[in-house]
């Protein structure tokens, strides 16, 4: 008998933390092509859905329009309650610290090139649910 609670408990949890999940990031269910290319253009799309394995969530396109944007807010470890960055910031700030790293460890990075670059990474890692777009607009770093 106890073992039943502790399977009903734990589905219980598991539900509890899919529905905290939906309430902080809402945009994670799946987006139709047709709606991501009226927002984003076909091309730049069939891009994404490329990068994204041919699957595309409202959560990706809200990214992509984040960083369309002048300024887009990053919430990290160094900025808990975001910081605004321009891609050209969020580069050089990339870059600085890959430098720096590079010095300390006598390893070779690779630095980002131009803003699509940082573009391209961004996406990776939210493909790779690194971060996440929070229903405000944050890119936020994932617990992990």
């Amino acid at each position: 008998m106890a073992r039943k609670k502790t399977t009903k408990s734990s589905k219980r949890r598991q539900q509890i933390l899919v529905r905290r999940e939906h309430v902080l990031y809402p945009g994670y269910v799946f987006c139709p092509p047709s709606e991501a290319e009226h927002v984003l253009g076909a091309e730049r799309v069939s891009e994404l859905l490329a990068q994204y394995g041919g699957e595309l969530r409202k959560a990706d396109v809200q990214l992509e329009l984040l960083l369309r944007e002048e300024r887009f807010r990053v919430a990290d470890s160094d900025h808990p309650d975001g910081h605004a960055w321009t891609l050209g910031e969020y580069m050089d700030d990339w870059n600085r610290d890959m430098a720096a790293d590079a010095e300390l460890t006598g390893k070779e990075y690779d630095l980002l090139p131009g803003e699509q670059a940082v573009i391209g990474m961004l996406h990776d890692w939210h493909r790779d649910n690194s971060i996440s777009v929070t229903r405000d607009g944050v890119i936020e770093w994932r617990p992990e």
